[in-house]
């Protein structure tokens, strides 16, 4: 219990250090209306915040309760950046050119918490099929990130003139990802109809016996 505890104790604690060090750097801001607000950034603080944070999950990942409160840590703060996202238009969180960094980063945060809990829960008796939902998770992203900028750049360079004002590739890259989510979630359900199966052919099995 006291190797539980201590895990605990110094992820969260690495990770409090991390999220302290990016404030302390001016990379979280609630009042940046101007758009430039990355002027006030201190760099060195930002990049040493990345130590004690990465610190955090390898110390967390070994023991399931840590990883289980790292990953109720970083939801909730993932919840809070969202929030903050949509409600005020001043709040600034390690973005540079525009807000689009800031979703990618709540992406992150949130598959990162997903994979904690649910890894954290199967060792903790909730049953393979929450590793299985963490992996599902996991590559339905990284498929339709990889497909939506394939589709992007499929687009800018097929459909889009070099001296054209505008260009659609942006949209294009975001039917293609949807697409891919689409197949990603046909793909994720024929999987597990597949496992069903056996389930019940091994369980026939055995009751025959």
């Amino acid at each position: 219990m006291r190797v539980e505890g201590g895990r605990r104790t110094v992820s969260l604690a690495l990770f409090a250090v991390g999220l302290g060090l990016l404030v302390v750097g001016g990379f979280v801001q609630f009042n940046d209306t101007s758009g430039f607000g990355s002027d006030r950034w201190i760099y060195p603080l930002g990049l040493l915040a990345v130590v004690p944070a990465v610190a955090a999950v390898v110390v967390a990942w070994p023991e399931p309760r840590a990883r289980l409160s790292l990953g109720i840590v970083l939801g909730v703060l993932t919840v809070a950046m969202i929030w903050q996202d949509i409600a005020n238009d001043g709040f600034r969180f390690v973005w540079n050119q525009n807000e689009g960094e800031l979703q990618q980063l709540e992406l992150v945060l949130f598959v990162l918490a997903f994979v904690l809990l649910t890894t954290a829960g199967a060792r903790l008796g909730g049953g393979r099929w929450l590793v299985r939902a963490a992996a599902y998770l996991v590559g339905t992203v990284v498929v339709t990130l990889v497909v939506t900028v394939i589709g992007m750049v499929y687009y800018g360079e097929t459909a889009c003139a070099d001296d054209a004002e505008e260009c659609l590739a942006p949209l294009a890259g975001i039917f293609w990802g949807a697409a891919a989510v689409v197949a990603c979630l046909v793909a994720v359900l024929v999987i597990e109809l597949i496992l069903w199966t056996r389930r019940r052919r091994k369980a026939a099995e055995v009751t025959g016996r």
